[in-house]
């Protein structure tokens, strides 16, 4: 239905986009993410987001790092060139896929059926020997590999294709498992012993609290976005918001990381855990620099809280302004309210 209903939305314009960017700035964030098909897609409306994410390279204030949803080795390395030579504030990251559906779809690949939908146990989208090629070529082309793996049977099919990477000579901080929601215990084991990291979603608890327990059952509950569990075991864990899914106010995740919306509270983290969570996690999976020192990147946030304060006060908390490379990017800007 998304592909119908976005073939009638006009293209976005490069304006629309470094508008965009500039009200990621004003909640606090000096670099993204930013995940595009090299054909049309649901976000950008008619044609391809990454040539509209290219057009607008020159007006963007933060950094974008552009990971590549594509289907072929030639057409990874023909965006990655392109990325290349856009200049701006754009760089390739690598290759983005999926392996799975959602939990709010039932499409997630689940080891289990659903409690609330016992007829199935949600789909696998991933093709391991594919999966193997595009990730190398990847890895050749300076990118990193980014596959989106929901349930727990997804996950685990994912960390097998990673580990066989990992066997190949392929550093696995270049591998990272994008939500790793539902994880069966020996796979939160695997991820700190392979070192592949978990880019995690704590704004999902917040907006699944009402269904999450009635579609998993309260055994699987036990392991879902299980935080705690992954830093104990050793895995690097990044911070995301998945916006436009979910808001993306780093704060309002950094919240969640901590106090989990209620739900299975033993898997939360605690304030400086949940900082880095969003801060050297976050830039370490984007292949940034996460130091502060001497001649770092001035790349900073100013609030008008101290960012360890409880949960509830980072929910109001606000961005007074956001620097990157020492310039002044964003302040307060009412026209960007509709992202609150």
């Amino acid at each position: 239905a998304s592909a119908a209903v976005s073939a009638l939305a006009p293209p976005v314009t490069p304006g629309q986009l470094a508008a965009a960017a500039s009200a990621l700035a004003a909640v606090g964030l000096t670099g993204v993410g930013g995940i595009v098909s090299t054909a049309g897609g649901c976000w950008a409306g008619p044609g391809s987001e990454l040539d509209a994410l290219i057009s607008a390279a020159p007006e963007l204030p933060i950094d974008v790092g552009v990971l590549v949803i594509a289907h072929t080795p030639d057409d990874l390395t023909r965006a990655a060139e392109r990325i290349g030579d856009a200049g701006g504030r754009l760089r390739f990251l690598g290759w983005k896929a999926f392996s799975d559906g959602s939990l709010g779809g039932h499409t997630a690949a689940m080891h289990e059926p659903f409690s609330d939908r016992p007829d199935t146990r949600g789909t696998h989208r991933l093709d391991p020997a594919w999966a193997r090629d595009m990730a190398l070529a990847s890895v050749r082309l300076g990118g990193r590999v980014a596959i989106h793996a929901i349930g727990d049977a997804a996950n685990g099919a994912v960390l097998d294709v990673m580990e066989d990477l990992i066997g190949d000579g392929v550093d696995p901080a270049l591998l990272r498992v994008e939500h790793a929601s539902v994880l069966t215990a020996d796979d939160i084991t695997r991820f700190g012993r392979l070192g592949v990291t978990a880019c995690v979603q704590p704004a999902f608890l917040a907006s699944e609290t009402s269904w999450l327990e009635k579609r998993l059952g309260p055994e699987r509950m036990s392991r879902t976005y299980p935080f705690r569990s992954l830093l104990d075991a050793g895995a690097p864990i990044a911070g995301s918001s998945d916006c436009p899914v979910e808001p993306p106010h780093p704060l309002w995740g950094i919240a969640a990381a901590r106090d989990r919306a209620g739900l299975v509270p033993e898997e939360a983290l605690d304030a400086d855990e949940a900082f880095a969570l969003f801060t050297t996690g976050a830039a370490t999976a984007m292949g940034a620099d996460a130091g502060l020192s001497p001649g770092s990147p001035a790349d900073l946030v100013v609030l008008d809280t101290d960012p360890r304060s409880a949960p509830d006060e980072l929910r109001t908390a606000r961005v007074l302004a956001t620097y990157v490379d020492g310039e002044r990017v964003a302040t307060p800007d009412p026209a960007a309210a509709w992202i609150a």
